[in-house]
């Protein structure tokens, strides 16, 4: 009687490693995706805590002036500078009336200048166009 699957050595056909690949491929691309996720919330943690810091400064401005500034320059800010370098802070206000305080990447961020962190102080909320949200 003819053998009809004959021994064959100990190797991997070429079909079994190409689905090996394609296993491998497919688990990295999701890797890379949830660490560059990881890595924007990282940077957007960053400029929340200065948006707190010019927020903490604009109540003790506000409680002492009787008015909010737009000027980041007249709040007492205690931020250190790799942070200032990485992030534009900007502050949307009237005298009586805190709108929103933006913190803009510079071209110093890892990432690329021009990413966004937005705090709207009239609801107390981050806005959902702010990056790493």
């Amino acid at each position: 009687m003819m053998k009809l699957f004959s021994k064959r050595g100990g190797g991997f056909t070429l079909v079994e490693v190409l689905v090996v690949v394609v296993i491998i491929a497919i688990l990295a691309a999701i890797a890379v995706s949830v660490y560059s996720r990881y890595v924007d919330s990282a940077r957007a943690a960053e400029a929340q805590e200065a948006i707190a810091s010019v927020l903490a400064a604009e109540k003790v401005y506000f409680s002492t002036y009787g008015a909010y500034t737009t000027n980041i320059d007249n709040l007492k800010i205690d931020l250190n500078q790799s942070t200032l370098d990485r992030w534009r802070l900007q502050v949307n206000s009237s005298p009586s009336e805190l709108r929103t305080i933006i913190a803009t990447s510079t071209e110093k961020m890892r990432g690329g200048a021009g990413r966004k962190v937005i705090f709207d102080a009239q609801i107390g909320e981050w806005t959902p166009d702010s990056y790493g949200q």
